[in-house]
């Protein structure tokens, strides 16, 4: 087996990376190991090896460290390879320089400004679905709707062309044919493409306008559309899987959020050990040493890859019955958005989104219950994906 294949292929028969909210077994046991774990080497001379870190320690050093490199190493693609405006392939000083003009539009003050109209979006998605009445799946009406609805604000994509947009960017994920993913595909980047060639004529308050309008200049039409297309895919995508695992932790753990309905004062920082629990993404793509370095007691040589499992090290330091979903916990470190210079430029986006939409469902269904309680929960590929997710109320 070719280790730096993906890495749930090294966890034989276990399909996903954690059982409903916890690690899967293999995953404990090599997080019981230590918090890097040698998972194999290349059969050739001086072959290059894969490290698996789960250590809270050692994932800060890899993703802090501008010793490893985060460009793409397989997947279809050669080693070194970047899609335009993709911004977590890259290194510095690219990286460098499409962060700096990037950052502006994801200001705390641009936050704030947009704050109503993400209360807006979460007020509508929740009318439609008391509207509509249980029992209802709730990761289209819920986690699809808030997320893309309001991503697609962000970007300033007018609102007549979001549900079809949205479907193209679903279907790039959904799709088993290979060539309805590629279409799909072809259809959102065109789009995307299209977009960016309108807010270049003319620029108004949205992301890509602030971008064009600051730093124009300094990015190119292809950087700038790829950049469209990851932050709707990662706002689409990435959002939409967080708040439907919060739906559902939502009726796994209904004490907790009636803390979170009755006594916010109780749980100031309740997101951020949601944040912990769910881990969205489970690993990161492999860092590739670029020359020998040391992370904690183990000797990396160039060359080297480490996947960084950010469930991994989010949950190490809670084993047994002390890992459970504690809104009340004292506040705990996490790296749910990573760290370094690739910390989650969108985050700003995201909790803005979290901190709307969590407990207006937990107050607007604080009855909220699984409409069918013997049937299990269905989960798509890692990463962490619930597929359907059938609440009543």
């Amino acid at each position: 087996m070719d280790v730096f294949e993906e890495l749930n292929v090294v966890l034989p028969g276990e399909l996903h990376w954690r059982d409903r909210f916890d690690p899967v077994p293999r995953l404990r046991a090599f997080m019981a190991e230590g918090p890097m774990t040698r998972l194999g080497a290349e059969e050739t001379p001086g072959g290059r090896t894969a490290w698996l870190a789960t250590g809270f320690d050692e994932v800060r050093q890899v993703l802090g460290s501008d010793k490893f490199s985060s460009r793409l190493l397989y997947g279809g693609t050669a080693a070194g390879i970047t899609f335009p405006g993709f911004i977590t392939q890259y290194d510095p000083p690219e990286h460098t320089r499409l962060r700096r003009v990037v950052s502006p539009a994801f200001t705390v003050r641009r936050m704030e400004r947009f704050r109503p109209q993400v209360d807006q979006v979460v007020e509508d998605s929740l009318d439609a679905i008391e509207s509509i009445g249980g029992p209802l799946d709730f990761v289209p009406h819920f986690g699809w709707s808030i997320a893309t609805t309001a991503t697609c604000d962000f970007l300033g994509i007018p609102r007549d062309d979001q549900v079809e947009l949205s479907r193209s960017l679903h279907a790039t994920r959904s799709r088993r044919a290979a060539s309805r993913r590629g279409a799909a595909g072809n259809k959102f980047m065109t789009y995307m493409g299209q977009t960016v060639a309108r807010r270049r004529r003319d620029p108004g308050d949205d992301m890509l306008s602030v971008v064009v309008r600051e730093h124009g200049d300094e990015i190119t039409d292809a950087e700038l559309t790829g950049l469209a297309a990851f932050v709707m895919g990662a706002g689409g995508d990435q959002v939409a899987r967080f708040l439907a695992a919060g739906a559902w932790l939502m009726v796994e753990a209904p004490e907790q959020f009636a803390l979170l309905r009755e006594k916010p004062d109780v749980a100031p920082d309740w997101l951020e050990e949601m944040l912990r629990y769910l881990t969205p993404d489970e690993k990161l793509t492999p860092r590739i040493a670029l020359e020998d370095v040391r992370i904690g007691d183990h000797a990396i040589k160039a060359g080297d890859t480490v996947t960084c499992s950010l469930l991994g090290a989010n949950r190490r330091d809670f084993p047994g019955p002390d890992d459970r979903f504690d809104i009340t916990r004292e506040r705990t470190p996490h790296v749910a958005f990573g760290h370094g210079i690739h910390h989650c430029l969108g985050r700003p986006l995201a909790e803005l989104v979290f901190r709307s939409a969590i407990p207006a469902l937990a107050h607007r269904f604080p009855a909220l219950r699984p409409a069918e309680p013997e049937q299990e929960i269905k989960l798509g590929p890692p990463p962490f994906d619930v597929k359907a997710l059938l609440l009543d109320w």
